[in-house]
């Protein structure tokens, strides 16, 4: 074999070579999602909650940032003597987490929310963390068989 066609023939297997690992490349990253993670932002929700109140709710923007800042609070478990207890975590609040939130606005902040007010901001929430894609599928907090 002369040195020129062993040379043209080492050429290409590497040229396939080089082929088929982009080949592989290509197909997996088609197979990865590329998506951005979901992101929670305080203003968003604050604005998105704050426009979906009824007309006649007193409420302003401070005092809706004001309830959803207690509400993630209280659903990182800070509020918790000791966090190794799990929090239920529920979109749109429960009864829970209005007295939390509730309570340590009174407490904090020497201001005073009707519990429907409140209710009505933790709703709007859990409608922006669904238009943000970050809520599941309900779950059946049902007896195990």
């Amino acid at each position: 074999m002369s040195p020129t066609a062993f040379v043209s023939f080492v050429a290409l297997l590497v040229g396939v070579f080089l082929l088929i690992v982009a080949l592989i490349v290509w197909q997996e990253a088609k197979r990865r999602p590329s998506y951005e993670p979901l992101e929670y932002v305080i203003e968003d929700a604050v604005k998105h909650a704050h426009t979906g109140l009824p007309e006649e709710s007193s409420l302003t923007r401070a005092d809706v940032r004001r309830i959803l800042e207690w509400e993630v609070f209280y659903l990182q478990g800070l509020a918790q003597d000791r966090r190794s207890n799990p929090v239920e975590t529920v979109a749109g609040g429960h009864d829970a987490s209005v007295e939390y939130v509730v309570g340590q606005i009174q407490a904090k902040h020497g201001v005073s929310y009707p519990r429907g007010d409140v209710e009505e901001v933790l709703r709007l929430e859990a409608d922006y963390l669904m238009a943000i894609g970050a809520v599941g599928e309900p779950v059946e907090l049902g007896e195990e068989e």
